[in-house]
């Protein structure tokens, strides 16, 4: 299992393209090497050499946290998919077992420093604080454990039991600190290479997760990956990072900078348009509906489309208000028709709107013209259920919007 796992390391570190070999069969894709590990998955969770290749029998059919760690270090740029995302957490769960009571991980009978390296790399790709109470036993952590192999001066050894340092335990725990280091300071990960990285021509699009639902519009389409590996330095620890990220690396959304996302800053209308339609695949088109949307702002084109297409309307007959702040019950009203243009069936019986709002405790203070979207919203997971007030009326956050979009895009198979 290294060999995909290593490859697409290798691939992801700069946004390389695979290279084409017209003597092949079939031409690799990213997503056969992320299929190939996923199937690789053992029934506890983890991953082993060679685990899930028909050769799992005896000490190959338990997880190993070398193997496991470097698993997840690739997938971690794959976290748009739901199937990457729930072999992560059966990962990290299995991880968190294996740990022992020093806080590291036993290999072949022994402590090792290579093992507790390779999880430190993994939950930097991830985001995972190393504090993490999942992986804190007995009061001592990751780095604890890492540092007890240290030899002042001279490196780190392989084994807890002695010995002297050795050059691939140090470069490996070296690896170690700098993606801890990095994590601390709000930085790309050890693997995430293309901040320092100009590439001459820019990178080539990646293969798309979904092509659509048949019902869709036809101008609807997918978008592909054309940055994978974007992140921002601000949601390292963020519950929304990986839809973030998903959408950033589709170009559909972007930062306010490009080292800061700042997820919860509010979002205008303006801005909620274009990333709909960079969503939906549509080209930009301007209008001269609203008086309010000049032909040359750089939002005209995105205003302009979304009107054509139906996912906006307006504040007034001619007004748009682009650069007024979009409410909860705005950006659910958007969403669910943007959803039934990308072929979802967005209707609801009488009873079950009625149903599916009366769970929160100020419903009735939603505008009657944003309830079947916002309980359409709620149906399909795009809005989470668990939450207990609808807040109609107050802005949106950045980081709320990105997790509505990617949910419904998920759902429209457009990922």
């Amino acid at each position: 299992i290294n060999g995909p796992i290593f490859a697409l390391l290798a691939l992801d570190s700069g946004n390389y393209a695979i290279p084409e070999n017209p003597a092949a069969a079939v031409q690799a894709t990213r997503d056969m090497y992320v299929d190939e590990i996923l199937r690789r998955q053992l029934p506890d969770g983890g991953f082993s050499l060679l685990g899930g290749s028909g050769s799992a029998a005896g000490a190959y059919a338990q997880a190993d946290p070398d193997i496991t760690a470097m698993a997840l270090q690739t997938l971690a740029k794959y976290q748009d998919r739901a199937d990457v995302r729930r072999a992560t957490e059966r990962a990290l769960a299995c991880l968190s077992r294996l740990q022992n009571d020093r806080g590291g991980y036993t290999t072949w009978d022994e402590d090792n420093v290579e093992s507790v390296a390779q999880v430190i790399v993994a939950l930097a790709e991830l985001g995972v604080p190393l504090d993490d109470p999942r992986f804190v036993k007995n009061g001592r952590t990751l780095l604890d454990n890492l540092l007890s192999f240290y030899l002042k001066g001279q490196g780190f050894r392989h084994t807890a039991g002695g010995g002297e340092s050795d050059l691939m335990s140090t470069e490996l725990a070296f690896c170690a600190l700098v993606a801890a280091q990095r994590a601390k300071e709000g930085k790309s990960s050890l693997y995430r290479m293309v901040e320092s990285i100009q590439p001459e021509t820019p990178p080539r699009p990646r293969e798309n997760g979904g092509v659509g639902l048949p019902g869709k519009h036809a101008d609807v389409k997918a978008m592909p990956m054309i940055y994978p590996g974007k992140s921002f330095a601000d949601i390292g620890n963020h519950a929304a990072r990986s839809s973030i990220e998903a959408l950033a690396a589709r170009g559909i959304i972007s930062g306010k900078s490009e080292k800061t996302f700042d997820p919860d800053a509010t979002m205008t209308r303006a801005e909620f348009a274009a990333i709909i339609v960079r969503g939906l695949g549509l080209t930009e088109k301007a209008t001269d509906v609203f008086a309010d949307v000049p032909a040359n702002s750089w939002y005209a084109g995105a205003v302009g489309s979304s009107y054509s297409y139906g996912i906006v309307t307006g504040t007034g007959p001619s007004t748009f208000n682009p650069n007024g702040n979009i409410t909860r019950e705005e950006a659910a009203v958007m969403i669910a028709r943007a959803a039934k243009l990308a072929g979802l069936d967005t209707s609801l019986a009488d009873s079950e709107l009625r149903d599916l709002l009366a769970q929160f405790a100020d419903h009735s203070s939603s505008s009657a013209w944003a309830r079947p979207s916002l309980a359409f919203c709620y149906r399909e997971g795009i809005l989470p259920r668990e939450d207990i007030e609808i807040r109609p009326k107050i802005p949106i956050k950045r980081y709320e919007v990105a997790e509505m979009l990617f949910r419904m895009l998920e759902a429209a198979n457009l990922l």
